[in-house]
Parts: C-alpha cells; sequence; structure tokens
C-alpha cells in the first residue's frame, strides 16, 4: 500500500513538472494561417539599415551616391551582406505564430536582450524588428516586428547573421575595379630566386597590350586580363586597422607588416579614375595549411589586409608566358579578302594560286561565283586566329633552315579597313609530342615584315591546302567548259544561203 502511495505521488509531481514545462516554454507550433507575411518591400527600396546589439556599438549601413558604406568608419559595406539583408527581409513570412502579449520577452532573447534592426526605405517608411534567440531545434529564430506585442519564428537564414561581427559587415574585395577600364600595369616584384623584376603593360587596343619591360613585345590579352584579375579578386581574411594612420602610426604598421619595404608595388593605372596602389609585405599566420596569406595595403586606406598571396605567382612568372601567341590579331569578321599560294612540296602534286572575296553576305572566287562550302570561313578563322604554340626566335639568321625562304605556303589575309596580314607558313618543325598518341606535326611560321619565327599546328596548312585544291577544281571545270564551247560549230551570219 504503501508503495502505490509512493508511486502515485511521484506520478502527481511529473505531472506538476510536465505542466510547468508546457505553460512557459518557447512555443512555435501554430497553424499555417497563423503565419503571417511580417514585412513586403521591394529589394532596390532599402537604403539604410541600422543594427542595435546590446553590449555592441551599433552598425549602421547606408546607401550614398549608389555605394554602400558602413557610417562612422569610412569602411564599404559588403554587397554580399547587403544583398544578404534585402533577399532575407523584403518578403519574410513567419513560420510560426508563437505568443501574443509575452509577460517574459526575455525568454525568447528579445526584449532587453533582443538585437534591435531598423530598415529605412526610399520614400521614408521605416521597418522596425527586434531579433531574439534560436528556438529549441536551432532552425528558426525568434522575431517581434516593432510595434507590435506577438512572437513569431522565421527561417534562421533570416536573422542570424545580425549578431556577427563588424567585420563580418565590411566589403571583402579591397582592390576591385572594372579591367576593361585599366590602362596599364606597373609591378616591382621580388623574384623567389632573388632579385627583383619590374613589369610595365601598356594597353594599346581593345584587346591588345605592349610590354615595355622587362622584354619589349606584344603581351597577351587573356594573359594581361588573368593579372588584372588575381588583384580585383583578392578577398581581405581579416583587416588590421591601422592606429592613427595619418600620423606615424602609418609608416610603423608598414614596417610591421613587412610592406616597407614591400615584397611587391603594383600600380594600375585606368582611363576615368586614380590609379590603385598595392604593396603585398610579409606572410600572414593561416588555419589552413594550403592557403597562403600575406599583408597586402591600398595606398590612402587605414586598413591592412591579410589575403591570399597566390597572385603573385602570376605576377613572378617569366616574361615569355606572358607574350601574344595570337600574332595575326585579326578578328575573323572583318576578313574580306583571302589570297593564297601553295607550293608542292616533295611527293606532293598539288599546288596553285588563288582568291576569294565576301562579297553581298557570302564568299565567292575572283569572278564571282559563290564558293559553295565553308572552306573560305575556315580559313579566315583558322589564320586570323592562328595562335603560336611555341617561340623559336626572333632573330633568324638563316630562313631556309626554317623552310620561310620559299614558304610551302603564303596567304594575304585583307581585312575591312584594308589592312593586310601575311602569313607564311614553311617546313615541318619539331612535333608535339601527345601523351599516349602519336606526335602531332607541327610547321614553322612566321608574319611577313616580323622576324619572329613560331610553330604553329599543322591545321593551318592543312586549311589552305583545301583551298587551293577547291579552287583547282573549279579552274579545271572552267576550262572544260571553255574547251566544250570552243568545240560548238558555229554558222557564219554573212555567208548567203544557195539558191535551189
Amino acid at each position: 500500500m504503501k508503495a502505490f502511495r509512493g508511486t502515485l505521488l511521484a506520478a502527481l509531481v511529473l505531472a506538476v513538472l510536465a505542466a510547468v514545462v508546457w505553460v512557459v516554454r518557447p512555443r512555435d507550433e501554430a497553424a499555417p494561417d497563423e503565419a503571417p507575411r511580417l514585412f513586403s518591400f521591394e529589394k532596390h527600396e532599402l537604403v539604410r539599415v541600422e543594427v542595435d546589439r546590446p553590449g555592441s556599438d551599433p552598425v549602421v549601413l547606408a546607401e550614398k551616391d549608389g555605394k554602400w558604406v558602413i557610417e562612422g568608419t569610412g569602411w564599404v559595406a559588403g554587397r554580399s551582406m547587403v544583398n544578404r539583408i534585402k533577399h532575407q527581409i523584403h518578403d519574410l513570412t513567419a513560420r510560426a505564430t508563437v505568443v501574443e502579449n509575452p509577460d517574459v520577452p526575455e525568454l525568447y532573447g528579445l526584449g532587453k536582450n533582443a538585437i534591435r534592426v531598423k530598415l529605412t526605405l526610399r520614400d521614408g517608411r521605416v521597418i522596425e524588428f527586434e531579433a531574439g534567440d534560436p528556438n529549441p531545434s536551432s532552425v528558426s529564430y525568434y522575431i517581434r516586428p516593432v510595434p507590435g506585442d506577438t512572437i513569431y519564428t522565421v527561417k534562421k537564414a533570416a536573422v542570424d547573421y545580425y549578431s556577427l561581427t563588424l567585420d563580418e559587415f565590411r566589403e571583402r574585395r579591397f582592390a576591385s575595379f572594372d579591367s576593361k577600364d585599366a590602362t596599364r600595369i606597373e609591378a616591382d616584384v621580388r623574384l623567389p630566386g632573388g632579385g627583383t623584376r619590374h613589369l610595365d603593360i601598356e594597353r594599346t587596343g581593345e584587346h591588345e597590350w605592349w610590354m615595355h619591360s622587362p622584354v619589349d613585345m606584344a603581351a597577351s590579352d587573356e594573359r594581361v586580363r588573368r593579372l588584372l584579375g588575381r588583384v580585383t579578386a583578392l578577398k581581405a581574411r581579416d583587416f588590421v586597422v591601422i592606429d592613427d594612420p595619418d600620423g606615424p602610426g602609418l609608416q610603423r604598421a608598414l614596417e610591421e607588416y613587412g610592406l616597407a619595404p614591400p615584397r611587391a608595388d603594383i600600380r594600375i593605372r585606368f582611363a576615368s579614375r586614380e590609379p590603385l596602389h598595392l604593396l603585398v609585405g610579409a606572410d600572414a599566420p593561416s588555419d589552413n595549411r594550403y592557403e597562403e596569406l600575406a599583408y597586402m595595403w591600398l595606398e590612402g586606406d587605414a586598413t591592412i589586409y591579410v589575403a591570399r598571396r597566390g597572385m603573385l605567382e602570376e605576377f613572378a612568372e617569366d616574361p615569355q608566358e606572358l607574350r601574344n601567341r595570337k600574332v595575326v590579331r585579326l578578328d575573323p569578321a572583318d576578313v574580306v579578302a583571302i589570297d593564297a599560294t601553295l607550293r608542292a612540296e616533295p611527293d606532293e602534286d598539288l599546288h596553285g594560286s588563288h582568291g576569294v572575296r565576301y562579297a553581298a553576305e557570302q564568299w565567292v572566287w575572283k569572278d564571282g561565283v559563290p564558293v559553295a562550302g565553308s572552306t573560305p570561313s575556315r580559313v579566315a578563322k583558322a589564320l586570323a586566329r592562328l595562335e603560336v604554340e611555341e617561340f623559336v626566335t626572333d632573330q633568324p639568321k638563316d630562313l631556309a633552315r626554317y623552310g620561310l625562304d620559299d614558304p610551302v605556303a603564303r596567304v594575304v589575309l585583307t581585312a575591312r579597313d584594308g589592312g593586310e596580314r601575311v602569313v607564311l607558313i614553311g617546313g615541318e618543325g619539331e612535333p608535339d609530342l601527345v601523351p599516349e598518341g602519336p606526335p602531332r606535326k607541327r610547321r614553322y611560321a612566321m608574319i611577313e615584315g616580323s622576324p619572329s619565327v613560331y610553330l604553329v599546328g599543322e591545321h593551318v596548312l592543312r586549311v589552305v591546302r583545301d583551298l587551293i585544291r577547291e579552287g583547282n577544281r573549279k579552274a579545271e571545270r572552267d576550262a572544260e567548259r571553255a574547251a566544250r564551247r570552243e568545240r560548238i560549230p558555229t554558222v557564219d551570219p554573212d555567208a548567203e544561203e544557195e539558191q535551189p
């Protein structure tokens, strides 16, 4: 009997405890019709974000002259953070209605414990809310619109970032620019093996660059854009704020982080803005052994950034790697005439000289007859986009060595503006040894007027041979038609008819 009474008493205690937990625990289950849309505005309407966090200084992001900044700091606000706020809040719908008129909102991380957020829209409207704690499942967060006394749950991604540190609201891409606006790159880079290299590359056309130092030569548009891309893609892993940046504190900081003198001094000039001056200094500690970091500083900035230093490898590369491999530098669409001459090689009988023109939206032979097929277009693409596989020499002593004193093929490309580029194709060069395949034939080539000799793929000569072969066939057909016309008997119109 006593055992039964003890069991009954324990059950009653457990029931009371369960009831208490049920009453005071945060609840976030509700029917779908109790989950209203909390906010609604267009993303582009947001112009100001104020975040007031207990125990921390407020963070204010504001749109000024089309750019977002962190007020009171002079720092650029992170584009990803601003976009995140716009995306998450502009049409925020509650997952559930938790409680109305709570007696103790602090149980939900709200009230005096809340992060208070104020959003200002372009038309002056204001949206305010309190962001609280995660719910017991940690997949939702509590939120209370202000004014209002109802607590809701929303998805975690909608509000969890408001508790992040100030640095997380900063823009991490600190050297961004429009690479199309860049006009010159100048860099002094300390080389891994010792010594320094001065790099000077200037834009000479929309897709053309010229290297003045350390070698005087045309530079590859693709490789130069890659240099620019490595700079503009720099992303800060950490920030070091300089104390007294307008006084002696700047020099002390530069020396402390290996920026005076720097490992690399890079200047990029632009057509429509002030130059960008970037210094790269000593290695910075990294939590990832596969990620090598360095301290970096932009002239005029009050922050030293920690970012990946892999971009230095591009600037320290052999200058020949930057050489322009597209040596014809024509757009195939600009080619309006092709004149090709081919001589027969040993054990070959194909030779000839033919020309085609682009007129009335089609390729025609010199006599105006349309060319059947795509051969002229293939020739224009192969030669206008001719890309060097290997640079042989810039000072050939004997062109006969390369079969270029009497080239196998000479092709003249005429552009719309009347300019001409003449490609000479010579003898067979050193083949390209392809893994797990037969050696790939290559030809010596050069651009008439330039002393440089290159190695190019055999396909360039093949398309020229196709054009000559088709031209020869047309010439044969024309000759046969002419011969047939000559064999047709003619009647003398002046001859008198015989009288009966």
